[in-house]
């Protein structure tokens, strides 16, 4: 019995552990770097019709289903503050895992994402 607790206890405690390891920036924070001309790299993980609709003004695209394909480009900014954003917040969750995988480091999602974005405005 005490085991079953155990295990049930681990289980809870997972499951209120995001699923990604990656940090977080508040859109304010990212406005101020930005301003001071300390600009991250911005990488917005949505589909080419979303970015096109409007984006981060800076920010590269690079769908969050494509993020593998697309290492050997990043590889520059491996050592470089990463944002990345979407719209709710789950692709750009996966293509964080993909970026810390790949030995990136220093990679951030953005608060609000893209709507906190626009509502900031």
């Amino acid at each position: 019995m005490k085991a079953l607790i155990t295990a049930v206890a681990l289980l809870l405690a997972s499951l209120s552990t995001p699923l990604w390891a990656a940090d977080s920036i508040s859109v304010t924070q990212l406005k101020q770097e930005m301003a001071e001309g300390k600009s991250p790299i911005i990488i917005d993980v949505r589909d080419e019709d979303e970015y096109l609709a409007g984006h981060i003004p800076g920010a590269i695209m690079v769908p969050a289903k494509n993020m593998e394909h697309h290492l050997d480009m990043l590889e520059q900014y491996k050592k470089d503050q990463i944002v990345l954003y979407c719209v709710s917040g789950r692709r750009a969750s996966a293509a964080a895992t993909a970026l810390e995988n790949a030995g990136f480091k220093n990679v951030k999602l953005l608060e609000g994402n893209y709507p906190g974005w626009k509502a900031a405005q």
